[in-house]
């Protein structure tokens, strides 16, 4: 009998690390299925920024909080962003603002991030992003995220100074007040923060899930164009790398 307590003891030991193994690999199957190896982590703050639509323009909210806005002269639209000179929205490259390496931002796809824990063109799945409505109508877009995103701006050292600490770009935004945008940005920062996530394109490792990447550069150029945002479309290679980059 002794030594059927010691075998079945055995037994069950072994199911229980087994079940600690499948236990560990569901982790990361659990938030996408070709999450890259030792890519999967929880974030960390995911905050939000967006271009201001303004009738006038005005220093503080243009430079010195968002650093992009769109205002009205004489009636036309102009774009400003720090480091570039204003111009006519018509007539600007990229018609939501620039990235920290001369690339055009994609609302709703783009997030900042530290250039010392990431770098550009990195794609990332975040799994509670999924289903969570995105953009509006009145600036074409609007959409139902699949939870895709990618690296393509950065931020002040001081607040993005870790892996995982984001800041995603939604896009226009009319109904703001002090950095929050109460158009939908703010419930998707909600929704976001301290949740899984993984990385599942890396262009320091580009034939990885080159599958992925095909498809989700595609996306976003299907949505620059919907957009009528010409420039952004041209301007999303991530083979090539980004402007500047």
């Amino acid at each position: 009998m002794r030594v059927l307590y010691i075998l079945l003891f055995l037994f069950s030991m072994g199911c229980h690390a087994q079940s600690e193994i499948q236990d560990n690999q569901v982790e990361a199957n659990a938030i996408h299925r070709k999450c890259l190896p030792g890519k999967s982590a929880t974030l960390k703050l995911v905050s939000h920024y967006y271009v201001p639509l303004l009738e006038h323009y005005d220093d503080f909210t243009c430079n010195k909080m968002e650093g992009t806005c769109i205002y009205k002269k004489n009636g036309v639209p102009w774009l400003h962003n720090y480091g570039y000179e204003d111009q006519p929205l018509e007539i600007a490259r990229c018609k939501n603002g620039y990235g920290n390496v001369q690339n055009c931002l994609n609302p709703c796809r783009t997030i900042a991030a530290s250039t010392k824990h990431h770098r550009s063109g990195e794609v990332f799945f975040i799994k509670e992003l999924v289903g969570k409505k995105c953009g509006n109508v009145r600036d074409g877009t609007d959409m139902i995220h699949d939870g895709y995103v990618v690296v393509g701006d950065t931020g002040s050292p001081k607040h993005f100074n870790a892996t995982g600490r984001f800041d995603f770009f939604w896009g226009r935004c009319q109904n703001k007040r002090n950095g929050v945008c109460f158009e939908g940005a703010q419930l998707i920062s909600e929704a976001v923060t301290k949740t899984p996530y993984c990385m599942v394109w890396n262009p320091a490792d580009p034939l990885k899930n080159e599958d992925i990447k095909l498809v989700f550069t595609n996306k976003v150029k299907e949505e620059a164009i919907r957009r009528e945002d010409i420039g952004a479309a041209d301007d999303f290679d991530l083979d090539k790398g980004f402007p500047g980059n």
